[in-house]
């Protein structure tokens, strides 16, 4: 079986065992990679959800409506 690599292509006898596990190794670790980026993603989405969930349906403050001050004159007058 050929194996490509950076364009070249290698017979698979050819390698040694050291050189095939690390290819599996580095298969191996892109698909963790794009697993892993994949997953964050889905978490962001989610958090982005339920923080506006949050906003959303917080209940209203209740905010003291400002008093007035009456008005009494200046006191030289």
């Amino acid at each position: 079986m050929a194996i490509t690599i950076d364009d070249k292509e290698y017979d698979e006898t050819s390698l040694d065992d050291a050189v095939k596990n690390s290819i599996v190794q580095v298969q191996s670790s892109t698909n963790t990679i794009s697993k892993l980026k994949a997953e964050i993603l889905n978490h962001q989405i989610l958090s982005k959800h339920h923080s506006q969930n949050i906003q959303d349906n917080l209940p209203e403050t209740e905010t003291e409506a400002p008093t007035e001050a009456a008005d009494v004159g200046s006191p030289d007058q």
